[in-house]
């Protein structure tokens, strides 16, 4: 069953940016174990390896001053919320619909897409912006 997403959706103050660098930093040190244990109010909370990573994700795009959203995988969006989220137009999406590349559900004359299709799509796709962003600066440092 789909669950609406958390919209925190504001950008962190000075002080909470900075306290999400200790948080990231203190997390960083379970990164690696299969469990955790953190403390909380005096008691012991287990924290698993994949709420770490996702608090690490978090707390990274909060400490360099970006809102987050919390949206679950089995949330459908829009076809306009899965390309802002893609950094892609509108128009590009519906082409990658259109090819299959990503699902859709109609729901009258509205595409929905399943996160969980957006987020694969962005995953296979972030080497090749990065490749991308770097031929980018690598002209611009040559003054092109």
């Amino acid at each position: 069953m789909a669950r609406a997403a958390k919209t925190i959706s504001q950008d962190p103050s000075q002080g909470e940016a900075a306290g999400a660098r200790d948080l990231l930093r203190a997390l960083k040190r379970l990164q690696r174990s299969a469990s955790a244990s953190i403390i909380i109010q005096d008691r012991p909370v287990r924290i698993s390896a994949a709420m770490v990573r996702a608090m690490i994700e978090a707390a990274k795009l909060m400490s360099e001053g970006h809102a987050v959203d919390v949206i679950s995988a089995d949330e459908e969006v829009s076809a306009q919320q899965a390309a802002d989220l893609l950094k892609v137009s509108r128009p590009y999406l519906l082409n990658l619909v259109k090819k299959g590349i990503l699902p859709c559900r109609m729901v009258g004359s509205h595409h929905r897409i399943p996160m969980s299709a957006v987020i694969a799509y962005g995953r296979a796709q972030a080497p090749r912006r990065r490749s991308l962003e770097a031929l980018t600066a690598e002209t611009q440092d040559l003054g092109h």
